[in-house]
């Protein structure tokens, strides 16, 4: 963004008319207590509560509606994901759909999904940079003697466990939708907001992208249930970087890309989550099985961690290459 954004009309920026609005004597106390919520100006609720909607309407219904929707079935593990995850998918952009029109009020590609050939490229080049990025956490383990190769093509064990085909192709599936909804919600629906709602006298273009992509990256985390702290920092790490990439493109497309890979990477791929009876049941490429120290080869480990920074270095490479800058792109 540049600053003669601040002039531009409400549905491309939402942030205009706040300081307007701020000192619009509304009368009395339930006017003032109407402006905390309201915004009058661009007649729509203020971006806090523009987030706070999107994060309860998407835990309810990407988290529980799938879950109603499929309990007492037996699907097989990796047709259970991608269902689940479908059903997320659909949800999460019915409520972008819903939100941009009755809500945040701006066209939906605002969000990030402006469809076309620009938009697989980028994708294509977030999956390719993830894919060589997390890359290097296998070799890494092994050359240090904190890993063993145990099986290829490994279709995993387990009650109503799918073949390796079937099963690794469900599992694309399944991260793809992750990725999309994930994406779609915390990066095109929060960080847009967060990164309106911020925007002010007292805080620049730069700094409003800087404070909503670390906004974003936190209501990420927390959105995961972190768990440890090692759990939250990784996905911290991760949400920043996606954020950045929505950011710097003003699309979607190269932190979907990016998402999907390092999701898959992990988990099917390399074999990066191969701990514990729950991996079990994982289709992975290669399966390997780690005798390191936890905090290192663990999935939230050093090692894996040291693999997202080389992915973060490859999207900021990519992206440098295909802007020519750093700059926030966002509309």
């Amino acid at each position: 963004m540049t600053e003669a954004d601040n002039d531009t009309n409400f549905e491309g920026t939402g942030s205009r008319s706040a300081d307007d609005d701020r000192r619009t004597n509304y009368g009395g106390i339930i006017g003032r207590v109407a402006s905390v919520l309201w915004n009058r100006n661009e007649n729509r609720p203020r971006a806090l509560w523009r987030i706070l909607g999107v994060y309860v309407a998407a835990l309810v219904g990407i988290f529980v509606l799938p879950a109603l929707a499929l309990a007492g079935t037996e699907l097989p593990p990796s047709v259970n994901g991608a269902a689940t995850n479908l059903i997320g998918a659909l949800v999460g952009l019915l409520l972008a759909v819903v939100f941009a029109k009755y809500v945040d009020r701006r066209p939906l590609t605002d969000y990030g999904l402006a469809f076309g050939p620009s938009f697989l490229k980028d994708f294509a080049a977030g999956s390719v940079v993830a894919l060589v990025g997390m890359g290097v956490a296998l070799p890494a383990s092994l050359l240090a003697g904190w890993a063993t190769i145990s099986e290829l093509f490994s279709g995993g064990v387990g009650a109503n466990v799918l073949p390796f085909v079937a099963a690794f192709g469900a599992y694309t599936l399944q991260w793809a939708f992750v990725a999309f909804w994930e994406e779609l919600v915390y990066r095109g629906l929060i960080l847009t907001n967060a990164v309106e709602g911020l925007r002010s006298r007292w805080l620049s273009d730069r700094g409003a992208a800087v404070a909503g992509g670390v906004a974003s990256s936190l209501i990420f985390s927390l959105g995961h249930f972190p768990g440890t702290l090692e759990k939250f920092g990784f996905r911290v790490m991760l949400g920043l970087l996606l954020g950045a990439a929505y950011v710097w493109t003003d699309s979607l497309a190269l932190p979907i890309g990016v998402h999907f890979l390092i999701n898959f990477g992990i988990n099917n791929i390399y074999g990066l989550a191969n701990f514990g009876e729950a991996a079990e049941v994982l289709p992975m490429l290669v399966r390997p099985t780690f005798t390191g120290p936890a905090q290192f080869v663990g999935v939230y480990g050093a090692v894996n961690g040291a693999a997202v920074l080389c992915v973060a270095a490859l999207t900021v490479g990519y992206v440098a290459l295909r802007n020519g800058d750093l700059e926030s792109r966002l509309s």
